[in-house]
């Protein structure tokens, strides 16, 4: 296998913002008087609050979704997240150490605003060649459309890339994609992810290198 690329999703990976992202969501929910259970909240780790209300609201108006949205962001930034201090140490020692021998794409289910934020705040920024979310393609995780974009604008097949995912919805794009999928651990013990379909799993991002040597044999 020429791994070629390598494409990084965002929450889980390069911060540890899920746990974050899973309490402000219940909070928020709990705030308009919708009851959602842990399991159920669990299920949509991975995923933005379209896709979330999508589901939870599947007979409501595009209209109204969008409202109820309008909401959450206002409750967010009511109580703005910190992204530096939630960095993985790891990720920037792994793009410095690959940077210079495969291209680095970066594949989000978040809107672009916040991942733009996340990487100015982390100082990420300069190691990625191109930055896709999934709010702005047809469809997001599971769906492969966002790392599809992201392979189109690398130039790269997606049996030439490996996506470094955490979430079983990213999981199961990089997959449809026809990517192998190295799943990185959740970063919080407290936090339960089915990774069975990815093809790896590493406890470190720093694990990954040595992973990608034994992919090019």
């Amino acid at each position: 296998m020429a791994v070629k690329g390598i494409i990084f999703d965002v929450d889980g990976v390069l911060v540890n913002s899920e746990p974050y992202y899973f309490e402000q969501r219940l909070a928020y929910l709990n705030s308009i008087g919708v009851t959602l259970s842990l399991e159920a909240n669990r299920r949509f780790i991975g995923s933005n609050m379209n896709a979330v209300l999508a589901q939870i609201f599947p007979q409501k108006s595009l209209a109204k979704r969008n409202e109820i949205k309008a909401g959450y962001s206002a409750f967010k930034a009511a109580h703005p997240m910190q992204f530096k201090p939630m960095l993985n140490t790891d990720a920037p020692l792994l793009l410095q150490q690959i940077c210079t021998d495969y291209q680095i794409g970066l594949a989000s289910a978040g809107e672009r605003v916040g991942i733009n934020r996340m990487l100015a705040e982390t100082a990420l920024t300069p190691y990625f060649e191109t930055i896709i979310s999934g709010a702005e393609t047809a469809h997001n995780k599971p769906a492969p459309d966002v790392y599809l974009s992201a392979l189109a604008a690398l130039k790269i097949a997606p049996n030439e890339a490996v996506a470094i995912e955490d979430s079983t919805l990213g999981i199961a794009a990089g997959k449809a994609a026809g990517m192998t999928v190295i799943a990185l651990q959740p970063l919080d013990p407290n936090y339960e992810i089915d990774q069975s379909a990815a093809d790896y799993r590493v406890g470190s991002l720093l694990e990954v290198p040595t992973l990608l040597a034994q992919l090019m044999i």
